[in-house]
């Protein structure tokens, strides 16, 4: 083989080397901002060069959803997250995403949007069936006033981990309401706003 092909194979395998362990280098800062609270942190870092070239554009988008999510920022938020949607994605993903984006509409009580996407999410070619039904589930607790899972979420909540018992004392509180029981839609609420405060990372000026 000729040196010059040689040199050529030599130096790309060195780019992809190198580009591949800044791509992770990047988002492992980009993740360890967004994981302790420092969301100012996670875009300044998102605005450098390096990271824009090197991130592929539905990582920066997912990014900088987190960290207007995270800073309170419902519209910047909202935004980040319609460009997710609405991006050219693998079905796998286009399922992740329009499930991720109902679940958040349905947080915060957007019923027509979160409505739109659960009728998108099921036009998904080879979505999964148990996220549709999870969704459709949550949908009618949620926005249709359904209240006959209470005594089956109230079984699931000792061996549930943090995320899926966030997603049950929301439910809870949910159908609880629903049912007319205010008392206890009050404790479950309650439980859900102390577990995300709890898991909300605390402010540079707190640590």
């Amino acid at each position: 083989m000729r040196p010059e092909v040689i040199a050529f194979i030599v130096f790309l395998i060195v780019y992809f080397i190198g580009t591949e362990g800044a791509k992770r280098y990047y988002s492992a800062r980009i993740q360890a901002f967004l994981a302790t609270g420092l969301y100012d942190e996670a875009l300044d870092e998102l605005n450098k060069f390096l990271p824009r070239i090197l991130l592929t554009t539905f990582t920066q988008h997912q990014y900088r959803f987190l960290a207007h999510e995270g800073r309170g920022e419902r519209e910047l938020a909202e935004r980040m997250l319609e460009l997710l949607v609405r991006m050219r994605n693998s079905a796998k993903r286009q399922a992740q995403v329009d499930a991720m984006a109902f679940n958040y509409y349905t947080r915060a009580g957007n019923k027509k949007r979160a409505k739109e996407l659960l009728a998108d999410l099921k036009q998904v070619k080879g979505a999964d069936r148990a996220l549709i039904a999870d969704c459709q589930l949550t949908y009618e607790i949620v926005f249709g006033h359904r209240h006959d899972m209470i005594d089956k979420m109230e079984s699931m909540l000792p061996g549930a981990d943090e995320a899926l018992t966030g997603k049950l004392y929301f439910l809870l509180a949910k159908q609880y309401a629903n049912a007319g029981n205010k008392e206890r839609a009050r404790s479950y609420r309650a439980r859900f706003d102390e577990l995300m405060e709890a898991q909300r990372p605390a402010s540079p000026s707190q640590s």
